[in-house]
């Protein structure tokens, strides 16, 4: 898996609105605090990648991304950065808030 590049393995895009818990979700499957997380929304900036192996699929790549309804000042960029990954994932998770 380490020498397989990330454009040949299974691509899992997480997705969603901003502060939605996509980071949260990624921690979670992975086990560890692979993107950093915060109640402030548009913590995550850039799209984190994280290879596992996830059985029984085998090894893929998750994709963590910025929220696609993002209102900041650098926000339209960062969704046109997160559309233009979602464009190229096998999977996508879309993260939903609980309450709406």
């Amino acid at each position: 898996m380490q020498n397989t590049p990330n454009s040949l393995l299974l691509r899992i895009g997480i997705c969603g609105r901003t502060n939605t818990g996509k980071s949260s979700l990624l921690n979670m499957i992975t086990g560890q605090k692979t993107s950093i997380t915060s109640v402030i929304p548009g913590t995550t900036t850039d799209v984190v990648t994280k290879r596992m192996k996830l059985s029984p699929i085998g090894p893929v790549v998750f994709l963590d991304t910025a929220g696609i309804d993002d209102l900041s000042q650098l926000g339209k960029e960062r969704v046109k950065q997160t559309m233009k990954k979602l464009g190229s994932v096998d999977i996508a998770l879309i993260v939903l808030e609980g309450n709406v």
